[in-house]
């Protein structure tokens, strides 16, 4: 740049360190035109995901452990599993809204399964639900209550059941439960861990 900031042609000198204002405007219009074809092309990539899931891509396991509820909840001595799932949140939440019960992904938790029942019903997704069943001895001891003898009444802090029934307290009584058509209106087949 010289002492009187002219060129050599009399217009004004630019430092090379500065842009023009349309330098600036081009920046600014390709930065615009950039973004929106983000934008475009994060919208197709969202709605391929959401189709992918939609249509047997995104399956999920759930559970609703059934023993371990919120405060207005009833205790029941089963956790319900549901394998490769398209609707794990819908589940997770009828879990707590329903039932006040403890819900999480995953698969139930396999310490002290008596045995289960795995559900033959035919669900959309073809997912596959199964009703394992404890041994629920370690909750009395928990709750400083003694168990009761089998077909007795166990009584939880509000006098009532400590579990609503059914209580299996063996393989005999999961396989009756199982074999129960009020219960498992389309059936369900005895099945262990």
């Amino acid at each position: 740049m010289s002492r009187t900031g002219r060129g050599r042609d009399g217009a004004p000198e630019r430092s090379r360190y500065t842009r023009s204002v349309n330098e600036r405007a081009r920046t600014a219009g390709f930065l615009v035109v950039a973004l929106a074809v983000s934008v475009i092309a994060c919208n197709a990539i969202t709605s391929v995901v959401v189709s992918g899931a939609s249509f047997g891509g995104a399956t999920a396991d759930a559970y609703c452990d059934r023993r371990y509820v919120t405060l207005g909840g009833q205790r029941s001595a089963f956790c319900q599993e549901i394998v490769n799932t398209l609707a794990a949140s819908q589940f997770a939440d009828d879990c707590r809204t329903k039932h006040d019960a403890t819900t999480g992904p995953g698969l139930c938790p396999r310490a002290q399964i008596i045995a289960g029942c795995k559900l033959l019903q035919v669900n959309e997704d073809n997912s596959v639900a199964t009703d394992w069943y404890y041994d629920i001895a370690s909750f009395y001891a928990e709750a400083g209550l003694e168990e009761p003898e089998e077909g007795g009444v166990e009584t939880g802090d509000d006098g009532g059941p400590l579990f609503a029934p059914p209580v299996a307290y063996d393989v005999t009584d999961v396989a009756a439960l199982c074999a129960d058509p009020t219960r498992y209106a389309a059936g369900a087949v005895l099945v262990f861990p």
